[in-house]
């Protein structure tokens, strides 16, 4: 934002966000500008500034808008500027400071005139003789957390007022006036000044300390101090930003003497007083702040291949190098050393020292050796050839030996066991062990992260579980039983507990406290493969080698931790496309519409201390059973989301493993379909229920309709069972009758030929009937019988033969195509025997010359005429007479059809006898037939 966007003045001088979110921009020479919903608007010395050179800002408890310019004061309330009488005082005096203390009274700095606060409408002056003429030339006001006034005051002094009294310190000065331009406090009460030329001083402890460009400042003009809510002073200068920040980490490198490159093996030869091990350079020592190479006995140029040391019980010290074992009887004093190394030629990457005091060294080249006694034993039972690069001893005095490439060996008794990836190990390539004061074995590996053996069980923790890094070469543990962890991405602390709960599946991932170079590592990586690797002193310090110097942590824990990170919900993604967020205040909310959609959230942690470490876990409350670990990734993904509503919730935890309580929520709708409606689903559930019993009542309506069709169809069968045997008993068996007393009759008349003869016809007649009567049966019960076609077909055939030796003439008028309509058997049955009987008459008793027989058949009915021209008869006398014989019968079986039977006669005019039946449907007709059958 500049002049094109509505500031009179491209020079800021000071920013303040009030209460109501505004933000206030005073500007040198530009007046007073306001941005409110975007909008800029300008207060200048034509609305009743004194200035428009703004130097100082504040808010006091009724929100009244403090301003202080190069001429004087002024109140802006509700956006009007007013002038109010106690401010005429200090009209033409430049406003370098304004304050709103914890009681809400308000502290103002003018320059001549002093610092004065404002009680009760008026402005009470301090007045203190000792330092009135500091007092008159303010530059900055900071009230501490004890409640203390600070002042930066004439050319090189910071004042306090504390119990009513002014205490001074005097900052060093090589300029004219150094003076003290802008105060800041720490979290824990630390008190930071910025000077014009004299850099940053630090007040703790009743002493201030300089920090300036010689110590790493960029710049010794310091224009402002910033405390954010993590703890850490951010300091502009001159020449740039920095940012500076109390950790419990310390580093020695080139500039404390080190020189470049790798260190290697730490001891600790007395209370501060360190030794370091520097591959191609010898040995380094301590006493302070300062390493320098030790020069005592020609040691270092003797012998630089140095690998580690190790201090013995006895005081002396053990250094391992390439072409063997030094032994310092008196380290204090090297230079008297002058024995030949032990293990020439071998190079010794291992030292331990057993309970009995037996040293044990491991080379390079795979060799054990053990010191007893004062003379050196290999352990000619020991067969492997990879470098050991840890030994240490097990409460039951036998040995673990790490070997770089051939796992991990247990030494018991003479036997070594031996644990590799086959075994459950990660990595074969073993950095550095560490056995704990509960008999625990803690194995360090490359690529295989940390594992622990304990009571026989083996478990591995990797980056999977929380790790920085799968290459653990150094491990140390601190007075309050938290285990540090040198790895090739830093150092880091955590607590066994935590893995205890992880192994017991009661935590899904650890958040150990990484050190790295936010912290001010030199270098991350931490060296290894040399034993013993890392160092714990007495006062608990633990040292770390890396390939730049060395790391030291003080596990102490510090009085303030550092603030968790600020969770902020950055984006809302619905199928890739950036969705508003409605309602910001007070619960930010989002609905989206129905249907299947892809959502992604986008958030991050805001931390200014390792931003890259920052870990993040979320949950979408109503779909998530729990919290998802994210790791350091900043979106969260979800594929599909069904409609309801939902919160989506996110926190995190810095490089500390402090997380953060509230983070950041989002309320999130998923609308419905219509169909997805309560009201629907409550409508289609009961639409269901109903068709689910509607269908339940249509099947056992059916199946109670299926039981009527089988009680129908045996009954049918039984029907026409019954008819078979009344047929055959009627027909074959009168005729059957007749024929036996024929042949009886024959047998006695067999004296007279005549009445043989006679009876002789007689039984060839009845056999022919009973011929024809057996035919009419097995026609009736032949499958192929059962259409329309066939029953007509076999009516022609019956009155052919009828027909074929008398005198009379059939003609038959029969449709070409007939239906092939199913016929029921007793239908089929008493049609034949109606047309039978019409035919019979016509033949026996109408003396006709012709006889005609037409069928007449449609969709549902049929039609069939027997007409002859014979004599005729009287109706109703034959109507009488035919109770209960041929005529009768055709009525009643053309009834029992449902159909009509019709006769028309007279005398000397012909008969006709019509027969209407109706025809059943086609299924109910199969299902009958195929049950007869």
């Amino acid at each position: 934002f500049g002049m094109r966007e509505g500031l009179r003045s491209g020079r800021v001088r000071v920013l303040l966000s009030d209460s109501a979110g505004t933000l206030w921009i005073g500007t040198l020479g530009g007046g007073l500008t306001r941005l409110h919903d975007g909008q800029f608007s300008a207060l200048t010395v034509q609305e009743g500034l004194p200035s428009d050179s703004i130097t100082a800002l504040a808010e006091d408890k009724e929100r009244r808008l403090w301003v202080g310019t190069e001429a004087g004061l002024v109140v802006c309330q509700e956006g009007r500027l007013t002038n109010w009488s106690a401010t005429a005082q200090f009209k033409g005096k430049s406003i370098t400071a304004l304050l709103k203390d914890r009681h809400g009274v308000m502290w103002m700095g003018a320059t001549g005139a002093g610092i004065f606060r404002y009680v009760d409408g008026r402005f009470v002056r301090m007045s203190d003789p000792a330092v009135d003429a500091l007092l008159a030339d303010p530059h900055c006001l900071l009230e501490d957390q004890g409640g203390r006034i600070w002042l930066g005051a004439g050319d090189d002094l910071v004042l306090y007022r504390e119990e009513d009294k002014w205490r001074r310190y005097r900052i060093p000065r090589h300029l004219a006036r150094p003076y003290v331009s802008v105060l800041a406090e720490e979290p824990d009460g630390t008190v930071w000044a910025g000077s014009v030329s004299e850099g940053l001083f630090q007040f703790k402890g009743g002493k201030p300390t300089a920090i300036n460009a010689s110590t790493g400042l960029s710049d010794n003009f310091v224009e402002c101090l910033l405390v954010d809510r993590e703890g850490n002073l951010w300091v502009g200068t001159g020449a740039g930003l920095n940012r500076i920040r109390r950790g419990n980490l310390a580093v020695f490198g080139q500039n404390e003497g080190l020189g470049y490159g790798p260190v290697q093996g730490l001891a600790e030869l007395a209370p501060g007083i360190i030794w370091a091990c520097k591959p191609s350079d010898g040995l380094y020592h301590s006493e302070g702040r300062q390493f320098s190479r030790l020069t005592e006995g020609d040691l270092s140029r003797r012998y630089p291949e140095v690998n580690t040391v190790l201090v013995a019980k006895d005081g002396s010290c053990w250094v391992a190098c390439a072409k063997g074992l030094l032994h310092l009887k008196d380290p204090k004093a090297p230079a008297k050393e002058d024995n030949p190394p032990a293990l020439a030629g071998q190079n010794v990457t291992a030292l331990a020292e057993d309970r009995e005091g037996s040293l044990w060294a491991g080379t390079a080249e795979g060799e054990l050796w053990s010191l007893r006694s004062g003379a050196w034993q290999a352990q000619t039972n020991w067969s492997q050839h990879h470098a050991i690069t840890a030994i240490v001893q097990d409460t039951d005095r036998s040995m673990w030996i790490g070997t770089d490439g051939g796992g991990l060996f247990h030494r018991k008794d003479g036997t070594d066991s031996r644990f590799d990836k086959q075994g459950g190990l990660l990595s074969d390539l073993i950095r550095t062990l560490y056995l704990d004061g509960q008999g625990t074995l803690w194995i360090g590996s490359a690529g295989g992260g940390l594992a622990r053996w304990r009571g026989g069980q083996l478990a591995t923790f990797t980056t999977r579980e929380g790790l920085p890094d799968n290459t653990i070469s150094q491990i140390l543990e601190d007075d309050a039983g938290r285990l540090w962890l040198g790895s090739n991405r830093g150092i880091a602390c955590l607590r066994k507990s935590e893995l205890e709960e992880l192994t017991a599946g009661k935590l899904p991932a650890i958040y150990p406290q990484v050190f790295g170079r936010a912290e001010g590592m030199l270098s991350e990586e931490c060296t290894g493969g040399f034993f013993p690797a890392g160092l714990k002193t007495k006062a608990g310090l633990l040292w770390f080698s890396t390939l730049k110097g060395i790391a030291v942590a003080d596990p102490h824990p510090q009085k303030t931790a550092a603030a968790a990170p600020a969770v902020v919900l950055e984006e809302v993604l619905v199928d890739g496309v950036g969705k508003e967020i409605r309602n910001p205040r007070p619960e930010p909310g989002l609905e989206i519409g129905p249907g299947s959609h892809r959502l992604e959230f986008h958030y991050t942690g805001l931390s200014f201390m390792a931003p890259e470490r920052v870990r993040f876990r979320y949950r979408l409350e109503g779909l998530d059973p729990g919290w998802v670990e994210a790791g350091t990734r900043r979106t969260a993904f979800y594929s599909y989301v069904p409609p309801d509503k939902y919160r989506f919730r996110v926190t995190a935890c810095n490089g500390e493993g402090v997380w953060s309580e509230i983070g950041a929520g989002l309320d999130l709708t998923v609308l419905r379909h219509f169909w997805q409606a309560r009201w629907f689903l409550a409508l289609a559930t009961l639409g269901l229920l109903m068709a689910v019993g509607g269908g339940v009542r249509v099947l056992e309506k059916a199946k109670h309709q299926r039981q009527l069709e089988r009680l129908e169809q045996e009954r049918a069968l039984e029907r026409e069972r019954a008819r078979i045997a009344q047929d055959l008993h009627d027909d074959l068996g009168s005729s059957l009758t007749r024929l036996s007393l024929l042949s009886d009759l024959l047998k006695t008349d067999k004296a007279h030929p005549s009445q043989v003869e006679a009876h002789a016809g007689k039984i060839s007649h009845f056999a022919a009937q009973t011929v024809r009567s057996l035919e009419e049966i097995v026609w009736a019960l032949r499958p192929g019988s059962d259409t329309l076609p066939s029953l007509v077909d076999y009516i022609a055939h019956f009155a052919n033969e009828l027909f074929e030796a008398d005198s009379a003439r059939c003609r038959l008028d029969l449709p070409p195509d007939l239906p092939a309509h199913p016929l029921l058997p007793e239908m089929r049955h008493n049609i034949f025997l109606i047309v039978k009987e019409a035919l019979t008459n016509a033949l026996k008793h109408a003396g006709a010359r012709e006889v005609r027989l037409q069928v007449k058949a449609a969709d549902s009915s049929l039609e069939i005429i027997v007409q002859d021209d014979g004599h005729g008869f009287d109706l109703q006398a034959a109507s009488e007479a035919a109770k209960g014989h041929g005529l009768g019968n055709m009525r009643r079986r053309a009834e029992a059809m449902g159909g009509t039977l019709n006769l028309q006669s007279a005398s000397r005019q012909g008969t006709t006898v019509r027969l209407v039946v109706s025809l059943p449907h086609n299924h109910a007709v199969e299902k009958r037939v195929r049950a007869v059958r």
